[in-house]
């Protein structure tokens, strides 16, 4: 059988509630502690690294979901002192850090790291979370992703000259020097992108894009359309598809944990959720009035696989092979018994699909 390897990675849940907005699912209280033994978990079972997400304002609701959130690139840095091999990758808002103090810090971390340092850049994310802070509000997407490219130029001189000159339409440095560099130069940086104008840019700045779905065929679109993207720009462009896993002894298991977590959905998060991404307040009044429909949507959606290992392990190899996908990063409720289900008894299947993990297949 063909072999390639595929990076295997861990989105941690560093904001309370995790991944569903419900109120039975198990409780994650978005503490360091607990990513530490989630990330010291990852490690030992072979992940190719965990992912950290910036968020900055919850949701409310009953199940209080993202209330409590830790500061993504703080969180990676303490990691990669407690860590001795996997990747630990961050995530900052182009909006919420100049591009001359997030290179200082990734080169900092990069130390602390020892290389193993990634970014996740968020061009746009919840326009609620950043008009708090008095940031984006005159911005458009089309303009935020201007503002995105010179971000990263800036960052990506910054790390490799001694003194960089930029006159651009957002930001502007007179012979701005920053050392230490990272040791191997630029890390790997990735965006979260499913339109074409973000996947253009993906391609043409980044190293990877980071994307989810609702379903099979959504996840093999996007991963294809991403890969055509790319080879338009002539760019080696990596793929990362979000994985929700929910897994049980057999089946029926597994999807018992998904009717129970289902049935505890919080329909006022998911409502807030839906409008702050689609850049629109959020309305108590129009909620009200369309109860009954929200009450009809599910918790559980992001890309979700729910079953037996061997059933989740078939889904994976199928989606990643169709797809072309490169690296699978994944979501779940219990981030401690269903990673360690992951990793012993699912990852182990997906090499012998062909699709052994980066780290594993070095061993």
């Amino acid at each position: 059988m063909p072999t390639r390897t595929v990076e295997y990675g861990v989105f941690l849940p560093v904001s309370s509630g995790g991944w569903i907005p419900s109120t039975t699912t198990p409780e994650l209280d978005g503490s360091y502690a607990y990513n530490l033994e989630v990330t010291r978990l990852a490690e030992r079972l072979g992940f190719d690294f965990t992912l950290s997400q910036a968020v900055w304002r919850g949701y409310a609701g009953p199940s209080h979901h993202f209330e409590v959130n830790l500061e993504s690139l703080t969180t990676t840095a303490g990691l990669a002192a407690a860590t001795e091999r996997i990747g630990v990758w961050s995530t900052c808002n182009t909006a919420t850090f100049h591009p001359a103090v997030l290179a200082k810090m990734i080169a900092t971390a990069d130390q602390i790291s020892g290389g193993r340092t990634g970014l996740n850049i968020v061009a746009g994310g919840n326009r609620a979370s950043e008009t708090q802070m008095g940031l984006g509000a005159s911005l458009s997407n089309p303009d935020k992703y201007r503002r995105a490219r010179e971000w990263v130029t800036v960052c990506k001189l910054l790390w490799t000259e001694d003194g960089v000159d930029f006159d651009g339409e957002f930001f502007t440095l007179k012979d701005c020097q920053s050392k230490p560099k990272p040791a191997a130069g630029p890390p790997p940086m990735i965006c979260a992108a499913v339109s074409d104008i973000g996947l253009r840019f993906t391609a043409e700045m980044l190293d990877g894009c980071l994307f989810e779905g609702t379903s099979r065929e959504s996840m093999i679109e996007v991963g294809t359309r991403a890969k055509r993207i790319a080879e338009e720009v002539g760019s080696p462009l990596k793929t990362y598809c979000v994985f929700m896993v929910i897994p049980g002894e057999t089946d029926a298991d597994a999807q018992r944990r998904l009717d129970l977590y289902n049935a505890g959905r919080d329909t006022e998060t998911m409502a807030r959720m839906f409008a702050e991404h689609g850049n629109a307040a959020w309305d108590k009044a129009e909620f009200e009035a369309r109860r009954a429909e929200w009450e009809k949507t599910t918790a559980v959606s992001t890309g979700t696989l729910c079953g037996s290992a061997d059933t989740i392990a078939e889904q994976l190899a199928d989606i990643i092979e169709a797809g072309r996908i490169d690296g699978a990063v994944f979501i779940m409720p219990d981030f401690i018994g269903d990673l360690a289900a992951l990793g012993e008894a699912i990852l182990p299947q997906l090499a012998r699909h062909g699709l052994p993990g980066a780290a594993l297949a070095l061993d």
